[in-house]
């Protein structure tokens, strides 16, 4: 019964998550508008790749269709994903899983020099039940979903952030 509840609470919440609820503060530039950026996806992870193209519109970038368009290139590469078993039951069977998604992020200017670089990481716990293969399943798609929807979420966020740093920057005619 506890599992079940576990389940559904967390189905309940990703579904929240979704619809873009998020508490006021979490999100300081979701209504800001910057000038259209060129965006360079240099990984095989479709999922991921959506994802971070859904939360980039949430957050109002507007991906330039070249990069005569754009003022900056915001480039996301080297996309990992790593599934490490950190606690066995008695029977030796995986009782703890350690899922991390990585990925490396750069802002260039139109010379494509590096403005900004940063590596994000995202990391779940995930408890699996062997004596329930279905709702171990189940809930492992839920908690990988939520993972990939937060290392997206991390990423358009330090994007609107350094876009937000360089507005300031030309605004004030100051370098950092």
């Amino acid at each position: 019964m506890g599992s079940l509840r576990a389940l559904l609470i967390t189905a309940i919440a990703l579904i929240i998550a979704g619809c873009g609820f998020q508490l006021r503060s979490t999100q300081q530039t979701a209504g800001a508008y910057h000038d259209p950026v060129l965006i360079q996806q240099n990984h095989s992870d479709n999922l991921l790749r959506r994802r971070i193209k859904q939360q980039l519109a949430i957050h109002n970038v507007v991906a330039a269709e070249a990069s005569a368009q754009a003022q900056y290139r915001f480039v996301v590469d080297k996309v990992e994903r790593s599934d490490t078993v950190l606690t066995l039951d008695s029977d030796v069977r995986t009782a703890e899983r350690l899922l991390i998604i990585t990925a490396e992020l750069s802002l260039l200017d139109s010379d494509g020099n590096i403005l900004q670089s940063q590596l994000v990481r995202e990391q779940r716990v995930l408890f699996t039940d062997p004596e329930n293969p279905v709702g171990s399943g189940t809930e492992s798609q839920l908690v990988v979903s939520e993972l990939e929807e937060a290392a997206a979420r991390q990423i358009a966020l330090q994007l609107t952030r350094w876009l937000d740093r360089q507005h300031h920057e030309i605004e004030s005619g100051s370098t950092f």
